[in-house]
Order: structure tokens, then C-alpha cells, then sequence
């Protein structure tokens, strides 16, 4: 019964970190000194069977000088498995995850890591 308690008060407290402040995950920098940030808008339990989250992320484009230039008024949808063998879907294409990889070079990598490893304090 603990263990259920936790883990529930663990997706209720990731999921208002996510609605609070979208959270970035994932950025990109360019030889043009455009930066590209990729954030989790939105987290929750999926309902597509397979898949342990829901997910709705944000992208942002700006220049090192000149701030955020766009930012994408579009929410995109992806499913996020968590356990073996861990995936990412985006449009039903499933992509494997590198869960042992120290992350940043893969967009998807650095998205399951955001979603499925909680921070230990």
C-alpha cells in the first residue's frame, strides 16, 4: 500500500511540476548560433496500451544574442515507455531509447530520461 501511495504522489507531483513550467529537456545548438529547445509541456498516464506516458512538448528557436526568435504554438503528442525494451512513439513510429547513454545527441533519449527517471534527493 505504501508503494502505491508514492508512486502516486510521485505522478501527481510530476505532472504539476510539468503543467507549472514546462520543463526543457532537450537542447540543440547550431553552427549559425541558433539554439533549439525542446520542453515537456504536459505528462501523463497513457491510455494507448504499451506505453507508460502521454506526453504534449513544446520547441522554442532563438539566437545566443538576440533571445527567443519562434516559439512553436503547436503542442506535439508522443508515448513514452519506460521499461524494457524502452521507446519513444511520435506520429506511430517507435523509436529505442539508449538507456545507458549519458544523453544530450538524441532528442528521444533526453525526452525518456525526463520522463521515466525521477531525481532522487
Amino acid at each position: 500500500m505504501r508503494a502505491y501511495v508514492l508512486t502516486l504522489a510521485m505522478g501527481v507531483l510530476s505532472a504539476s511540476n510539468a503543467a507549472a513550467e514546462p520543463l526543457i529537456f532537450h537542447t540543440a545548438h547550431f553552427d549559425d548560433n541558433t539554439v533549439v529547445s525542446l520542453s515537456l509541456v504536459s505528462n501523463h498516464t497513457a491510455e494507448r496500451a504499451g506505453f507508460d506516458y502521454d506526453v504534449l512538448i513544446s520547441l522554442s528557436q532563438g539566437g545566443v544574442a538576440s533571445g527567443t526568435v519562434y516559439s512553436d504554438p503547436g503542442k506535439h503528442r508522443a508515448f513514452v515507455k519506460c521499461s524494457n525494451p524502452a521507446k519513444v512513439s511520435v506520429r506511430g513510429i517507435d523509436y529505442p531509447v539508449r538507456t545507458l547513454s549519458p544523453g544530450g545527441d538524441d532528442w528521444k533519449d533526453d525526452l525518456w530520461r525526463a520522463v521515466c527517471m525521477t531525481p532522487v534527493s
